[in-house]
């Protein structure tokens, strides 16, 4: 039996991964984005008269710096201490695969792995170190140093952060009314036991890996995209959330249109965390060929939705329709930069 629109959506605002979210910025007055105000703890990097300096900004998957002709980016990942504590091997994987998912998203390049890792058991330290090696080999990504403690008083925990390099820019930032909304995913894969992981690096090969992650930078090179937004433990409708909120944007997403495995239902699958699985936005005259490059390469790519001003999120299933989140009334992360976007030039807000 199908489930009701309405309760399936309430389900997915109430995950923890959701809570978790939301509980990144609580300081943020809840008039904050209705007031296109940015939050006063993401001015680290941000004058309002340069533009470029929100690009390092929360908000996006990595934080851009621009450098003589390109920028660098940076990103890290803390991983669930349950999860270093119950899956070591795959939580160094997962670090890994994350942070080059992030780098990715912003169009990005990575150039090298840090990690620190706090454990009790040197056995388990090994699997996580092990974890996070492999996953290094894969995407050919060197580890070049970290931090490990071993002590019988700590509480497991894994850390790993990232540098790469990006000549144009993915960024959510660039997102504005009537952009195609396209989901990327590989649905050849599976879940991790007891887990929201889908694990889709399992048995294929490192050069195929390595093609498919870098689908992402060639199409901001190409000028094929404006934003792209790694799925994480959101799922894909909150951070599709996370893809819009930067600029308040609103958007309505066909559910119909998400591509799904046969036999998982919806609550469980629009909580995935894929090991390959990424949110884009472009022009619609751009899509069939960004369908097509990711096709190519095994990965299925679909138009799922359009952005719009309204600062609201609907979504449609067949004929029910429902409000998922509205901007106006609800912070998800908090970070929001509208009101300095506007005081900008529009021509330089997205790729040429």
């Amino acid at each position: 039996m199908t489930m009701e629109l309405n309760t399936l959506l309430d389900i997915l605002k109430n995950t923890p991964a959701m809570r978790s979210k939301q509980a990144i910025n609580p300081c943020v007055s809840v008039n904050s984005i209705a007031k296109n105000a940015i939050p006063a703890n993401t001015r680290c990097h941000a004058d309002a008269q340069d533009w470029k300096s929100l690009y390092a900004c929360p908000g996006d998957d990595t934080a851009a710096l621009p450098l003589n002709d390109q920028y660098v980016l940076h990103a890290c990942e803390g991983m669930l201490p349950s999860f270093v504590a119950n899956h070591p091997y795959f939580a160094g994987w997962s670090a890994v695969m994350a942070n080059i998912s992030d780098i990715a998203a912003m169009g990005g390049r990575a150039l090298s792995v840090v990690n620190s890792i706090w454990h009790i058991n040197s056995e388990q330290a090994q699997w996580i170190m092990q974890g996070i090696q492999d996953a290094c080999r894969a995407y050919s990504v060197p580890l070049v140093g970290g931090h490990t403690n071993l002590d019988a008083a700590y509480q497991p925990a894994l850390s790993v952060a990232i540098q790469g390099t990006a000549q144009k820019l993915l960024s959510v930032l660039h997102v504005k009314p009537q952009q195609k909304i396209l989901i990327a995913l590989n649905l050849q894969g599976q879940f991790h036991p007891n887990t929201t992981y889908w694990k889709c690096f399992e048995h294929v090969s490192d050069r195929v890996l390595q093609s498919q992650i870098a689908l992402l930078p060639q199409l901001a090179e190409a000028n094929l995209a404006y934003a792209a937004r790694d799925i994480s433990n959101a799922g894909i409708l909150g951070s599709l959330l996370m893809l819009l909120e930067a600029t308040a944007s609103g958007a309505h997403i066909s559910l119909d249109a998400i591509p799904k495995p046969n036999g998982v239902d919806w609550s469980r699958w629009l909580q995935i965390f894929p090991s390959f699985g990424f949110l884009l936005t472009a022009n619609a005259d751009n899509c069939q060929e960004i369908i097509t490059l990711f096709h190519r390469q095994g990965i299925t790519c679909a138009v799922v939705g359009e952005t719009n001003a309204s600062s609201a999120v609907t979504v449609q299933q067949q004929q029910q329709k429902s409000l998922f989140w509205d901007f106006n009334n609800q912070l998800f992360t908090g970070f929001c930069y509208a009101d300095a976007l506007k005081s900008q030039q529009e021509s330089m807000l997205c790729p040429v």
